[in-house]
């Protein structure tokens, strides 16, 4: 029997649901139902397991699988290997393929039937050994349902699920840091503008970043509309990008782009000129310290002024002080 297998990508932001299927029904969905309390205004840690424990460490999260396939489904729920490469950001295996991090973890149920329309809620645990060497791990939470083989003896296997950051070490852990190196102007195959930006990642924790682009000074002194976009995991020590597609009317500039680039609780600015080509890739122009913000200016301005306040206030002072004598 041939098994094929559909899944959600297991990235940020609301909960990760099954591609529709051809009867128009959602299939399954998982989201993550608590987070650290030293986390809760981390949103990577909202939908995603981010934490960092010491060796001998047990914790548990809880997470909810719902049922929107149109009919009564059983459900089997595992955990999975999974890995950032340079090339791809997070990549998992196929099924409950195995790393060190799977071998600590487990789910509870490992299977259950789930109603149409319903929702059931699993356990993941996840036990550190107490000589557990300290660095950063990664795994996948799944929830599949395998559909009854067709006529030709081929099976549909659907699954979603939640991705695992787990570092191991004293304390907070290593904390999560990145700068923001080049800006490349380009062209996508469709020849829209877009915009790349570099990112180094200089901290240690596994960055998933997303960024914003604001494009002022082009031609005739026109400005565009703010634009987002997101990138692939960036492991620790190593590089990765952002990349930003832009309206396709936008003129070919020259243009400063103010960039920002965040991933959970960090965000880094910058700035650069940037004139889109014809076609491809334009060479990488270094970003500097972005000109987003209160101008520097405003706070010479501001300093001057309290600093004659202060003055102005000592000399009255004087002044009461001499009369009363």
């Amino acid at each position: 029997m041939l098994t094929l297998l559909s899944f959600a990508s297991v990235l940020a932001g609301p909960p990760a649901v099954a591609q529709p299927t051809p009867d128009g029904s959602t299939g399954i969905g998982i989201r993550l139902l608590e987070a650290p309390v030293a986390l809760e205004d981390d949103p990577r840690a909202l939908s995603y397991i981010v934490d960092n424990l010491p060796p001998g460490t047990l914790i548990d999260r809880r997470f909810e699988v719902t049922n929107d396939t149109g009919a009564e489904a059983s459900v089997r729920m595992y955990v999975g290997a999974a890995d950032i490469t340079p090339d791809s950001g997070f990549t998992f295996a196929d099924g409950a393929a195995p790393n060190e991090l799977t071998s600590w973890m487990t789910v509870t149920p490992s299977e259950v039937v789930v109603p149409s329309g319903g929702s059931t809620e699993g356990l993941v645990s996840v036990s550190v050994p107490p000589d557990a060497t300290e660095a950063e791990r990664y795994a996948v939470v799944w929830a599949e349902v395998s559909g009854a083989p067709g006529s030709g003896g081929i099976s549909t296997v659907s699954r979603v699920g939640i991705r695992t950051y787990l570092s191991v070490g004293a304390g907070n852990g290593p904390p999560e840091d990145f700068a923001v190196t080049t800006v490349t102007a380009g062209r996508s195959t469709t020849g829209a503008p877009e915009v790349t930006i570099g990112v180094d990642n200089t901290g240690g924790r596994a960055l998933d970043p997303s960024a914003s682009v604001t494009l002022s000074g082009g031609p005739g002194g026109i400005s565009a509309a703010p634009a987002t976009g997101s990138g692939g995991s960036i492991a620790p020590g190593t590089s990765g990008t952002v990349t930003v597609a832009l309206d396709a009317a936008l003129p070919a500039g020259p243009w400063t782009a103010d960039v920002t680039v965040t991933s959970g609780r960090v965000s880094r600015d910058g700035s650069g000129q940037v004139t889109f080509p014809d076609s491809g890739t334009a060479d990488a122009q270094q970003l500097s310290a972005s000109s987003s913000g209160t101008p520097a200016w405003i706070w010479i301005v501001v300093a001057a002024v309290v600093i004659a306040l202060a003055v102005a206030l000592a000399l009255v002072l004087r002044s009461r002080a001499r009369t009363s004598t």
